[in-house]
């Protein structure tokens, strides 16, 4: 360190931090307040000449990676200036190791002054043995400061995500906040119109690509431009021109997101620690998952229908085309496998078949094949038939006592349903009470760690549990929930995409060239076909 001469002058920089979580709780802790403080100082240290201020707003003291910061340490390197004026330690940063290594090391290298104002620390004068222990000692309590403080905010946050609350910065496109509540999310009606478009066309067979194109050709904004045309400060790395374009990837984020059936999926990423700000993905079943938080803007059976079809290994179609009627949904009854479309020419006509993947490249399956056309014929006949056979059989059920057994099944299920609901309850109220345990001192973090995994444990068992009993329900509860999805095509005189991804799972094609269609809902319609019989076999005794 250099040696003070009566006629030396030190160009001196202040420094500012507050971050998010100080607040202006304290006017002495502000931005201003610290600023008049060093100013303050200064003015009465008239070898200190102020030839900058540098400040921090909004930045944790747990890590160096402030602009700032960097700017002041730039400056320092480059002998712009050599005494560096902080309010106090804390102001400096709460690292205890890398606070101690630019106090301790770096700055006598550079030959920089460092003074701590209400610490009454002045590196000049830092040669007491109190000193090398104090600072250590001030710099290690900001550290465990700066580490409380982050295990709060980190359990509030997540009592406030199993709540239900929504803590994201921005609504997701299609949502706003609700002005007064801020944690809810409500409609925006411009932009749930293009989200329920989105889904509408991809069920009528057009590609994520396709739809990109004709949202960008309609002049719809994409969400990043409609949040700033709302005036949100929104900022993203990834712009590059003035006006983006919809992608297919955008599409499909819209088309895989459960959020819009109101379905709140929030805590997916997590830090490793307050000083490691890396992001990292949590597996899913630590993730805060609540059903039923805002109003939905695709109902459950479309969306259901919609991750359906992405999930069929389909072939593109010719842009702007959507894709072929059977695309994805056709597979070989022997072998299992998908079948492909093939385009056979024959005197001056063009023929379609659809023809086993595992022949026609492995020659691992009988050769058989069925004509496009015939196909379709089939299909139609088949699925107008099992259409009837839904509606006589929702008919039934209200003429027989069927009605009354189903009610019966359906109060047991829901007693069940209630205790495991109270189980998952009583898990998730012990959790919250252990985040407070911890964040009060009363358990230690191995303790913690181990109630946690232990309380997480039990209630995803109740979850998986509670999953079972709802599929069970579905099949008792309300049957005219999945019976109406066939109601509305009673009619039908022609297949179209709609129309199959809705009602069918997939078309089987055998070489004989039987054809068998897997409906959507099959077991159900086999267990109220059950009850039925069992109702109409009590009354034959009877």
């Amino acid at each position: 360190m250099q040696e003070m001469t009566a006629a030396q002058v030190w160009n001196t920089c202040g420094y500012v931090r507050l971050s998010k979580e100080d607040g202006d709780k304290e006017e002495s802790n502000s931005v201003t307040g610290q600023k008049e403080l060093i100013r303050d100082y200064l003015s009465r240290h008239p070898e200190l000449r102020e030839r900058d201020m540098k400040v921090d707003d909004g930045f944790t003291g747990s890590n160096f990676e402030r602009p700032g910061f960097q700017e002041m340490i730039a400056q320092a390197k480059a002998g712009e200036i050599n005494c560096i004026v902080v309010k106090d330690l804390s102001r400096f940063g709460r690292n205890y190791l890398e606070a101690g290594e630019y106090i301790e090391h770096h700055f006598p290298f550079l030959g920089v002054r460092f003074i701590a104002i209400n610490d009454h620390f002045d590196s000049l004068h830092s040669h007491a043995e109190s000193d090398e222990i104090l600072v250590p000692f001030k710099n290690l309590i900001n550290e465990a400061y700066c580490r409380d403080t982050s295990i709060k905010i980190r359990s509030q946050l997540e009592i406030k995500r199993q709540r239900g609350d929504f803590i994201g910065s921005f609504a997701v496109f299609g949502y706003k906040k609700d002005p007064g509540n801020h944690h809810r999310l409500i409609a925006d009606e411009f932009a749930a119109d293009v989200v329920r478009d989105i889904f509408n066309w991809k069920l009528d067979g057009a590609s994520a690509i396709d739809i990109a194109a004709r949202l960008t050709a309609s002049g719809i904004p994409t969400p990043m431009d409609y949040k700033l045309s709302q005036g949100m400060r929104y900022t993203t790395a990834f712009r590059i021109k003035e006006r983006s374009e919809w992608s297919a990837g955008m599409v499909l984020r819209i088309l895989k997101n459960p959020v819009y059936t109101g379905v709140l999926e929030q805590g997916r990423v997590t830090t490793p620690s307050y000083k490691v700000k890396r992001l990292v993905q949590k597996p899913r079943d630590k993730w805060a998952i609540v059903e039923n938080c805002h109003e939905p803007i695709i109902g459950k059976f479309e969306f259901e229908t919609a991750q359906h079809v992405l999930a069929m290994d389909t072939r593109t179609a010719e842009a702007g085309q959507p894709v072929e009627l059977f695309s994805g949904m056709v597979y070989c009854g022997e072998c299992g496998g998908a079948m492909i479309r093939k385009t056979v020419p024959a005197a001056k006509k063009k023929y379609v078949y659809y023809v086993c993947a595992a022949h026609k490249k492995e020659k691992s399956c009988s050769a058989h094949s069925l004509r496009a056309e015939a196909l379709a014929n089939v299909v139609l006949q088949s699925l107008q038939q099992h259409i009837r056979n839904v509606l006589d059989l929702s008919e039934l059920l209200e003429l027989t006592a069927a009605a009354h057994l189903q009610q019966a099944n359906t109060q047991k299920i829901q007693a069940r349903l209630a205790k495991k609901q109270d189980e998952i309850d009583r898990c998730q109220t012990l959790l919250r009470s252990l985040y407070e345990n911890l964040s009060d001192g009363v358990v230690d973090r191995g303790e913690y760690e181990e109630w946690r995994t232990h309380y997480q444990q039990r209630r995803a068992e109740a979850e998986a549990q509670m999953e079972t009993l709802r599929e069970e329900m579905e099949r008792e509860l309300q049957p005219q929930d999945w019976m109406e999805q066939f109601r509305r095509y009673g009619n039908i005189t022609e297949l179209d995409r709609r129309l199959l991804v809705s009602l069918v799972e997939r078309v089987m094609v055998y070489r004989d060239r039987r054809v068998e269609l897997v409906y959507r809902w099959q077991d159900e319609f086999q267990a109220q076909s059950e009850l039925i019989n069992q109702a109409l076999s009590e009354r034959r005794d009877v």
